[in-house]
């Protein structure tokens, strides 16, 4: 409904990068006054800015964090959002880990990985791969086609009294 929402916007885009393991889209959702060049998008001399949220499914409040960024960044009324959109292309992706969302899952996707450590290889593990993470890769896949001048990675805990992000 979230996705569904936004991609009504004008200033909204809307893109699946892949699938993940159990065939679920992948959403991306590319907000700006005026989308970059699909054929060129690092060509924009805006700054391109990343957000991905609920890497871990267990964390909808990240999600929700989210959520409420993209309800601000898509206000027409609002004068910061309509600054932001004029001069800034933002990538989002409002849950990374849809199949560990559905399935229930505090910290994996559909595989038992930890999309949180997917993100380079460390000794002999390769990581990410189709198999394994296809979340993560597809999203690493966008971010060197796309360009990356910022990365928010929202995470949340509810036993910690002022939430985290990563970036």
């Amino acid at each position: 409904a979230l996705v569904g929402k936004c991609a009504l916007s004008p200033y909204c885009t809307y893109q699946s990068l892949g699938h993940t393991l159990d065939g679920r889209d992948i959403d991306l959702l590319v907000i700006a006054d005026v989308p970059p060049n699909p054929v060129n998008p690092k060509s924009d001399s805006r700054p391109h800015f990343w957000i991905t949220a609920r890497q871990h499914p267990g964390e909808s409040m990240a999600e929700w964090c989210c959520e409420g960024f993209l309800h601000r960044l898509l206000n027409e009324n609002d004068a910061l959002a309509k600054k932001l959109r004029r001069e800034c292309v933002f990538y989002i992706v409002p849950n990374a880990n849809p199949d560990g969302s559905i399935r229930g899952h505090l910290r994996t996707n559909a595989c038992g990985a930890n999309l949180n450590r997917e993100w380079a290889s460390t000794g002999d593990y390769v990581a990410p791969s189709l198999e394994r993470s296809p979340e993560v890769y597809y999203i690493l896949q966008a971010l060197d086609a796309y360009g990356c001048q910022g990365f928010l990675d929202i995470h949340g805990d509810e036993e910690i009294e002022a939430n985290f992000v990563a970036g």
